[in-house]
């Protein structure tokens, strides 16, 4: 029999059979490789306008000495990670609002707008909202898998390394079928074209032979 605690403080017990487990680590396990997903997502939009590629494992977990760098290696280094628990603290969508001049202590001048905090990571709305919504359902994510380790014990039956080297099949996937449907895509405008071209050749022989019938 395995104790649950309740949000009434009450301690019930239910028995976990070897279906209930292999259930409850499917889940674990689903969760865990989501979760990568999830940072993944995020380190390719956290800088979207330097970064086309699929995130190495240290940009997106930090390296075996756990410092982190966020896509670009840019001056804030930041892992992806950090984003998805931190947004807020650490993107900003890019500002349309007045700017101002501003010259770094080597001579270079730039402009900033007044609302813009440096600190942060500028995006573009549509990834400022892309890295928004995935860093809040990545918090829960966590927070379920968490769940299910406190109160049952479980963990991922897959390391981390595993689960990256995953996401990265599933990317190349992606970016495979992708690539599949818009030559099957470009295959049809060709064909429709041809079609239509042949139909104008038609047209044209009736129209010039009409007098002939």
């Amino acid at each position: 029999m395995t104790k649950v605690a309740t949000k009434v403080s009450a301690i019930e017990t239910f028995e976990m059979t070897e279906q209930v487990r292999t259930y409850l680590q499917e889940q674990m396990d689903f969760l865990a490789q989501h979760a990568v997903s999830q940072i993944g997502a995020i380190a390719n939009y956290a800088n979207i306008a330097a970064f086309q590629q699929i995130p190495s494992f240290e940009q997106m977990f930090g390296n075996a000495a756990g410092d982190a760098n966020d896509s670009a290696q840019r001056e804030l280094k930041y892992c992806a990670q950090s984003v998805a628990n931190s947004t807020d603290l650490l993107v900003q969508q890019k500002s349309n609002a007045n700017v101002w001049g501003a010259q770094d202590a080597s001579g270079v001048q730039s402009t900033v707008s007044s609302d813009t905090d440096r600190n942060k990571i500028q995006l573009s709305e549509f990834g400022y909202n892309v890295v928004s919504e995935t860093g809040e359902r990545h918090v829960k994510t966590m927070s379920d898998i968490g769940l299910l380790n406190t109160h049952f014990g479980i963990v991922p039956t897959t390391s981390r390394e595993e689960r990256y080297e995953l996401f990265v099949a599933t990317e190349h996937d992606k970016k495979r079928r992708k690539q599949e449907m818009q030559m099957r895509t470009e295959s049809k405008f060709t064909e429709n074209k041809a079609h239509n071209e042949c139909v104008v050749q038609i047209v044209k022989v009736a129209q010039s032979t009409a007098h002939l019938v």
